[in-house]
């Protein structure tokens, strides 16, 4: 059963314990009555420490282009 979840004046509201404070969202639908969030696992976002070389900031290490195209590939086909 569906439950009712209302924001308060800041636009926040509660959610059940399974979610975590600092978990990511993704609005995947958007419509004019209502709005579907997909909670994004900690694995799914690639997380790279940045470095400063010549004033400019770079990736410390290069992404994974499988993964990247996979990711991309996944989330076109969920649409």
């Amino acid at each position: 059963m569906a439950e009712t979840r209302k924001l308060d004046s800041r636009r926040r509201a509660v959610f059940p314990d399974r979610f975590s404070p600092g978990d990511l969202f993704l609005e995947e639908q958007v419509e004019e009555d209502f709005v579907v969030f997909r909670l994004i696992k900690p694995e799914e976002v690639p997380v790279r420490k940045l470095k400063e070389q010549g004033g400019r900031f770079m990736i410390d290490a290069p992404l994974d282009r499988e993964k990247v195209r996979q990711a991309i590939r996944d989330d076109r086909d969920s649409q």
